[in-house]
């Protein structure tokens, strides 16, 4: 009987054990941003994928939910998934939130048409053009504070075709946009034409990292972003990360 009973004991331990470990799962909610990242995009965009291949290094499965940018931050704040991305840095945001190690470098550049190419050689010379923003949208402490001061002229619209056909029409001079954002968006609302009669001021006016956080409501969190960083860093050394970014960064 003793060895019937200690047969079925080790039949049960190898059945078990022959199940794989299921992946432990991190939920994120996130924006709509294309080509970086997008609910209809090929596994979510290129970020996306970026985050969901370090957190499966560290043996995490990570769930998108894609909400408009200020319901993706309050999810977080209110602890309804465990972090949020791409986001910078603040000094409010990281009393709430850990960050993690810059999942992506922005390159924020000036575009205008070809055929009003504008000289930008001191800051007075920002002044002599007309410009089109998006509502609601920051662009920078330095550009930000100019726009304020109404020392430029700033017509905002709701969406960056509008943007893009101002510009087009030459109705503005500048429109300043993520460089691969922008680009990507050419390529989806105009023709091939139209792209031709825009391009970009090669120096960037900005650039700023941007980070994927999780809640310090649990303390966990620190550790799980410090394996995450670890694992990034090895997709960065190997080439796997310039890898799938390629997909996106294309002028």
């Amino acid at each position: 009987m003793k060895k019937l009973i200690y047969v079925c004991v080790l039949s049960l331990v190898f059945i078990f054990s022959s199940f794989p470990v299921s992946a432990k799962q991190i939920t994120l909610s996130v924006g709509e941003w294309p080509p970086y990242m997008g609910s209809d995009l090929p596994n979510n965009g290129a970020i996306a994928e970026i985050i969901t291949e370090a957190f499966s290094d560290i043996g995490y499965q990570v769930a998108f939910e894609f909400y408009p940018w200020a319901r993706a931050m309050e999810q977080a704040q209110l602890g309804r998934v465990d972090g949020t991305g791409l986001w910078l840095k603040t000094e409010s945001r990281e009393s709430e939130f850990y960050f993690s190690e810059p999942v992506l470098e922005e390159k924020h550049v000036f575009f205008y048409n070809r055929t009003n190419k504008p000289k930008l050689d001191s800051f007075e010379a920002l002044k002599s053009y007309s410009y089109v923003g998006l509502e609601d949208f920051s662009y920078g402490i330095d550009l930000d504070n100019i726009i304020r001061a109404k020392q430029i002229n700033m017509h905002r619209v709701s969406n960056d075709e509008q943007a893009f056909g101002m510009l087009l029409k030459n109705r503005v001079s500048i429109y300043p946009q993520e460089m691969a954002v922008g680009y990507y968006l050419l390529r989806q609302h105009f023709s091939e034409q139209d792209m031709k009669k825009i391009g970009h001021i090669e120096q960037p006016f900005m650039r700023k990292n941007s980070h994927i956080i999780l809640s310090k409501a649990d303390k966990d969190n620190a550790d799980i972003l410090r394996m995450f960083d670890e694992a990034l860093l090895r997709m960065k050394q190997s080439g796997r990360y310039d890898q799938l970014l390629a997909k996106v960064i294309k002028f």
